[in-house]
């Protein structure tokens, strides 16, 4: 089953509800409590939790806590197959991706999201319920399921990415952007000329928004353009009186304000727990928004989305990051047999395997290698694999590694590798000198190459022997749904 791509958040979540979906939790606290029972329900693979009625809050303030987490959520958000493994939905959505083309968004005059205005001193975010979501953290998180909008200064385009923001006070909130992402580097640039730089914050995007502000688009291209391809129609806009912007129509809250030069205004933000599972990022001075003004819908639906340890994610399907790139860099490097890339869900994207058809002597480590340097964030395992292991499957991948590696010969370690300020095994001293490598270990768990003929055979039962049992007997599965056959060509 396929769905068209939600119109909105509450579109999306109607969707959950008729398909029993959500669970409605009434009277939680936002310290802890909540973050603490969507920790336990995400680990039981249940279904989202919806909270109303939040202690010290309004009945009709709510949060919507992991949306995405599940297959069948994801699936439904994004319009993607529900009955496949996530590598055969991540394959549907890659394919998708594949003929995308630039959806502008289109300029509307009104929306819901105006229903109720705060303007200058009257701009209250303590109204909203904040969750602080793990005990280490630093405090309340206002930013975990949302977008932050900025504008390049010089050439004049829309990033859209997902940060995390620390709830300060009525009017602040603190805010960390990775150095490599675009946000970091458009907010540097403005604050090169010595200016403050507009900003606007999006929570409870459309699931199309949110997708594509947690996955990202090469450097000059708006996310919002990439939205609008994937919801198939133009994402509705308006123009934000304060910074000029545009904010998503659909969205049930957002913000407008600025982030002045660190020199001008800094304070303390983090920990926070990130999705590595660790609190790797740690405290220190980071920038801030301040908050001019906040537009929200009646009984907004606030999404919360606080990283959890894997391999909890926010995504279940399709992996973000450097995946896309590093299958599109294996083929356009004219690397053949090429099946597919995934990354485990390990903390982003530190366990990442391709899955080939070996065509010749040193085939599998010559893509293992490539595609290490086309990782441009986190890795700490690249795995190659052969064609009849599912690289989405963490047990075919294990299975493989005890199987068909000989350690002493099959890992290579990869030294000054690029990492992150989260990775969690670069010491504190060296992550202030901005030291971000670490090593990497490159996995061959392929069959020898010189005698691959004569490994011994598996004992499963053929493709088409499967498929031909699985249509005489379809009904025994019916509630067990799932891909049958090997993978498929890229």
């Amino acid at each position: 089953m396929t769905e068209t791509p939600c119109r909105d958040f509450r579109d999306f979540l109607d969707r959950l509800e008729r398909r029993g979906q959500i669970k409605l939790i009434e009277g939680a606290d936002c310290d802890l409590e909540i973050g603490t029972l969507t920790e336990l329900m995400c680990e039981r693979r249940g279904p989202m939790l919806l909270f109303d009625s939040i202690n010290g809050f309004p009945r009709g303030y709510r949060i919507a806590a992991k949306p995405y987490s599940t297959p069948l959520r994801t699936a439904i958000a994004l319009g993607l197959p529900e009955d496949e493994s996530p590598f055969g939905m991540f394959r549907v959505w890659r394919e998708r991706m594949g003929s995308f083309r630039p959806v502008p968004p289109r300029a509307v005059q009104g929306s819901p999201l105006m229903e109720n205005v705060q303007q200058g001193t009257s701009v209250d975010l303590c109204h909203f319920p904040t969750p602080r979501w793990h005990e280490r953290d630093g405090g309340p998180y206002f930013g975990t399921g949302c977008a932050v909008i900025t504008r390049d200064p010089d050439e004049d385009w829309i990033n859209v990415g997902t940060y995390r923001c620390q709830l300060h006070d009525r009017r602040t909130l603190g805010i960390q952007v990775a150095p490599y992402h675009h946000g970091n580097l458009q907010m540097r640039k403005w604050w090169a000329q010595g200016k403050s730089c507009p900003v606007a914050l999006v929570v409870s995007p459309e699931p199309c928004l949110f997708s594509a502000s947690t996955n990202g688009v090469p450097w000059g291209t708006t996310e919002l353009e990439y939205a609008g391809f994937l919801k198939g129609e133009p994402l509705d806009v308006l123009s934000g009186p304060e910074t000029g912007l545009p904010l998503p129509a659909s969205a049930e809250l957002v913000i407008e304000g600025e982030l002045p030069p660190p020199d001008e205004e800094q304070r303390m933000e983090g920990p926070f727990g990130e999705y590595t599972g660790y609190y790797a990022g740690d405290e220190g001075m980071r920038a801030v928004i301040r908050v001019k003004a906040c537009y929200f819908r009646t009984n907004p639906i606030l999404h919360g989305e606080p990283p959890l340890k894997p391999p909890i994610d926010t995504w279940a399907c399709p992996p973000a990051g450097s995946v896309p790139t590093v299958w599109d860099g294996l083929l356009k490097a004219g690397l053949p047999g090429i099946k597919g890339v995934f990354a485990l869900n390990t903390g982003g994207g530190l366990v990442t395997t391709v899955a080939i058809q070996q065509q010749y002597a040193g085939h599998a480590r010559q893509v293992g290698r490539v595609a290490s340097g086309l990782m441009h964030s986190m890795c700490r395992l690249m795995i190659v694999v052969d064609d009849d292991i599912d690289p989405s499957d963490p047990e075919e991948i294990l299975w493989a590694i005890a199987t068909r590696s000989d350690p002493s010969t099959s890992f290579e370690m990869q030294s000054e590798c690029p990492s992150s300020p989260l990775d969690p095994v670069i010491p504190p001293a060296r992550k202030k000198t901005r030291g971000l490598t670490a090593s990497r270990a490159l996995i061959i768990a392929c069959r020898p190459w010189e005698w691959k003929d004569q490994f011994p055979a598996v004992n499963r039962g053929s493709d088409e022997l499967r498929q031909r049992v699985y249509d005489k007997w379809r009904a025994v599965f019916r509630e067990h749904s799932g891909s049958l056959v090997g993978l498929q060509e890229a």
